[in-house]
């Protein structure tokens, strides 16, 4: 009897098993190996997406435990600055609109 056989979940053509990428589109088949999984995808989603990058940081299977624990208090840090900022920036338009509207001096 022989092994069932697999398919690309992207495009579905036949894959053997022991392929790492589909050779029809190139994707990977094994979950958490992607680009966004490298040092450059986590770098590229920390930029955009902050400290929400956290968990393709630790799903990610190519990265190392100490660069996980790096990424993860760099995202951290940047995360609590960001709350921070976004605080000091609310008090400052609450500040304003308090000078606008009842002419503190």
């Amino acid at each position: 009897m022989s092994e069932p056989q697999s398919f690309c979940p992207k495009c579905h053509s036949p894959v053997d098993r022991t392929d790492n990428y589909c050779r029809a589109c190139g994707r990977s088949l094994q979950p958490g190996t992607g680009f966004l999984y490298s040092h450059s995808g986590i770098i590229l989603l920390a930029l955009v997406l902050g400290p929400l990058a956290l968990p393709v940081v630790w799903t990610s299977k190519i990265i190392g435990t100490a660069a996980k624990w790096i990424y993860t208090a760099l995202l951290l840090a940047m995360g609590v600055y960001l709350a921070v900022a976004f605080y000091r920036a609310y008090l400052l338009i609450q500040d304003a609109a308090q000078l606008m509207l009842g002419g503190g001096f």
